[in-house]
């Protein structure tokens, strides 16, 4: 599954500023810089804040974390196994039923 808004959906911990872009400069403010609360496609840390939220998802949903591939994540039921796989913006899901 690919996940077309994926960057959009991450949470920045850190403050992120940027310039006002060309042709959005607010004439009253025109030195002032924009603080982002949400990461933005493009943004270097839009990947892992996207990753941080969605592995808190996953871990409060049941699945534990691999340990030796941090990105394989894995829910036991009684006769279940859910496996979710991430890479950077796809989602591979499996089960055994």
């Amino acid at each position: 599954m690919d996940v077309n808004s994926a960057f959009l959906n991450g949470l920045l911990y850190e403050e992120v500023f940027v310039v006002q872009p060309k042709g959005f400069v607010d004439p009253h403010h025109p030195s002032h810089v924009y603080r982002f609360k949400k990461a933005l496609y493009g943004l270097k840390q839009a990947p892992r804040a996207w990753y941080e939220r969605l592995t808190l998802y996953l871990v409060d949903n049941g699945y534990s974390r691999g340990s030796v591939d941090k990105t394989l994540f894995i829910k036991c039921t009684k006769d279940e196994l859910f496996i979710a796989q991430i890479y950077v913006d796809d989602i591979v899901f499996g089960s055994t039923n």
